[in-house]
């Protein structure tokens, strides 16, 4: 009997094999473990110790009846040996030997490692997606060129917003190319006797005029149907959550930077919030906790709330810098002036944002 993988699968293997970084760290403490379903990596700089490491796992998997896939588990360098690189959730981990100019630094030391570590999608997992997108071009081969990239555009989103955290456009830029040679040929086929030239300028055409050209749809009333490039997803590099973290740990500045929305939070306050990474625009200090926030007008205008006309500062910044401007503005118009800018009397006692 065969299982059947379903959404709800890693999630199952997660509360399985909890416990399965204690059981690591407890006798290893340097070691770091990162653990997904049923995916494991551990990371130490001595060999000796991953192999004890493994010895571990495995004795911990056998109280539970499991054993380690022996054909999947590796122990390898990520900078040296024939095979440098490790791979995990379908990702390739390896460091490069680079100049002094692009190396990094070791945490509080000036000392620079040599090298840097950079992440890309596995050459196993982009094989068989461009494997899948060969599939799907070729039975589509009598099929609409609407209905073809219906079929392909899911696949090239999901499969290109998974890899878009990591260094992943030189990969995107390949795999468009690969599957326009498909698409190319899946065009020359259904037009056998005319030349290709016309087959071009029949399926691919350009969205203005200084894109380039995609595979789409002619303009009809109904509107205009494109292919979608991997390259069109931008990259995305992904913090990770720090510490013990939690959404509903109270801490607002946190998630309404990381997220741009928190319930408690006003949508344009979590918003300003993320654009400058959390930090004030006129001293550049990042935002606490207990800070008094306030919504400032960049150009005084209170009339213009658009957003590249707001930013976050503190109560105290908001006060220099309407002082700041005051003092720059004719002696006519400062009393005019005041209202537009200056913290109402309601203002004084409580900052903009009021927890609930």
């Amino acid at each position: 009997m065969r299982a059947v993988p379903t959404p709800l699968s890693p999630l199952w293997a997660l509360i399985a094999l909890h416990g399965i970084e204690d059981a690591i760290t407890r006798v290893s403490p340097e070691a770091r473990v990162v653990a997904y379903a049923d995916d494991c990596l551990v990371l130490h700089p001595d060999r000796a110790v991953l192999e004890h490491c493994q010895h571990l796992l495995s004795e911990w998997l056998a109280g539970m009846g499991l054993t380690l896939n022996t054909s999947k588990t590796r122990i390898s360098h990520t900078l040296e040996g024939d095979q440098p690189g490790i791979e995990f959730l379908g990702f390739h981990i390896g460091q490069y030997r680079v100049g002094k100019h692009q190396s990094g630094k070791r945490p509080r030391s000036a000392q620079r490692l040599g090298y840097k570590t950079l992440i890309h999608p596995a050459k196993a997992n982009v094989k068989d997606h461009l494997a899948e997108l060969a599939r799907m071009i070729r039975s589509g081969q009598n099929w609409p060129q609407e209905a073809l990239i219906g079929q392909l555009n899911p696949k090239i989103r999901g499969w290109a917003n998974y890899y878009r955290p990591w260094v992943s456009q030189a990969t995107f830029g390949r795999l468009d190319y690969l599957t326009w040679v498909k698409l190319r040929r899946w065009a020359s086929r259904r037009h056998p006797h005319t030349s290709l030239r016309w087959v071009h300028n029949r399926y691919w055409r350009r969205r203005d005029a200084e894109a380039r050209e995609a595979f789409a749809t002619p303009k009809t009333p109904a509107g205009q149907v494109w292919l979608t490039h991997h390259s069109e997803i931008s990259s995305l590099f992904h913090a990770k959550v720090t510490g013990n973290r939690s959404p509903y740990d109270g801490d607002w500045v946190y998630w309404s930077r990381r997220r741009g929305h928190y319930p408690t939070v006003p949508t344009r306050v979590a918003t300003l919030l993320k654009r400058p990474s959390g930090q004030c625009a006129y001293c550049g200090l990042s935002f606490q906790h207990d800070d008094q926030m306030e919504v400032d007008h960049r150009n005084g205008d209170r009339q213009n709330s658009r957003y590249s006309n707001l930013q976050a500062l503190h109560g105290h910044c908001h006060d220099a810098k309407t002082r700041e401007h005051k003092e720059h503005l004719p002696v006519g118009l400062r009393d005019q002036h005041r209202h537009t800018e200056e913290r109402r009397e309601g203002k004084l006692s409580r900052a903009v944002l009021e927890q609930r």
